[in-house]
């Protein structure tokens, strides 16, 4: 009987590094939807919450929202600036306007935007994985110095549009 619970209890315990670590790790979200996040869509205006690069142009304003489009503003008032509305535009980084037209990122993508009607925004033109780092999707970092495990991303699950802190086994990447 003592030589049986020896038996078992040895067999439980294992060398350090062969059991799964569990921690809390950032898991992606995919879409296999890539008409979604290809859509240039204009919609009403949102709140500013990530903000990115800003494109002045006469008295209307472009601002990235980082990941999501460009809020279009109206600043012909500079102490009372009027939003107009918002062009989606997904895993927006940059803005550039000439002749009338918006150059953005649209995921990997560099596309041209008719927005002389925001009621009637579309795309004109689209060059594909011209921006193909954008395309590399990673998890929020709260700063430089902290490291964070996620698991790594699988191109043949589809597309990466988000992260969500799980709890898992064996995190194999890091940054």
């Amino acid at each position: 009987m003592i030589l049986s619970v020896v038996l078992f209890l040895s067999a439980c315990n294992r060398t350090p590094g062969s059991e799964p670590e569990s921690r809390n790790a950032w898991v992606p979200i995919y879409t296999t939807n890539t008409g979604s996040i290809k859509a240039i869509t204009a919609g009403a205006t949102r709140p500013t919450i990530k903000t990115g690069k800003i494109y002045t142009l006469g008295n209307l304003i472009y601002q990235v929202e980082q990941d999501s489009g460009i809020h279009v503003i109206n600043a012909a008032n500079p102490s009372a600036p009027q939003k107009l509305g918002f062009i989606r535009s997904f895993l927006c980084k940059e803005v550039s306007v000439k002749n009338g037209l918006i150059y953005t990122n649209n995921f990997s993508d560099l596309v041209v935007i008719n927005a002389t009607d925001l009621n009637n925004v579309r795309e004109v033109a689209r060059t594909a994985d011209v921006f193909p780092d954008l395309a590399l999707q990673y998890p929020p970092k709260p700063n430089a110095t902290t490291m964070i495990y996620f698991e790594c991303p699988d191109p043949k699950k589809g597309i990466v549009i988000g992260w969500e802190l799980k709890t898992i086994n064996n995190a194999k990447c890091r940054r």
